[in-house]
């Protein structure tokens, strides 16, 4: 197996594997072993450190299933996020929410750049 728990520990914010180990109540040498894996996590033991972790199972294991969308749109989407950074993401989302609410407000572009958003109707 390829547990991802060294990895997953830290994307969650634990620093060390003491800090995870008090969190899940377990001792520390316990957890070593796990990340090492030199000792099988049980199921229960796994489902405590994805909620610990915020992720799934599958992600602790390494198994990361095969995603398909019916609309090829929704496809290019996602594969443009996956292949960004932070800010992009964060931009991206942003651009997101204003599209979401299109009927309720607008992105005016002008030859400086972006400006704020307006309410439809009121003039640019």
């Amino acid at each position: 197996m390829n547990l991802q728990l060294q990895r997953l520990r830290k994307l969650a914010g634990f620093k060390t594997q003491k800090e995870a180990a008090d969190a899940l109540g377990v001792p520390e040498r316990r957890y070593a072993s796990w990340e090492r894996e030199e000792a099988m996590i049980n199921l229960e033991q796994a489902y405590n450190c994805a909620r610990l972790f915020g992720c799934s199972i599958d992600a602790i294991a390494g198994y990361d299933p095969p995603v398909s969308y019916s609309d090829p749109a929704q496809a290019a989407l996602n594969g443009y996020w996956e292949s960004m950074n932070d800010d992009g993401r964060r931009r991206l989302l942003d651009i997101a929410e204003v599209a979401a609410d299109a009927n309720m407000v607008r992105v005016h572009k002008n030859a400086g750049g972006l400006r704020a958003p307006a309410e439809v109707g009121r003039s640019a």
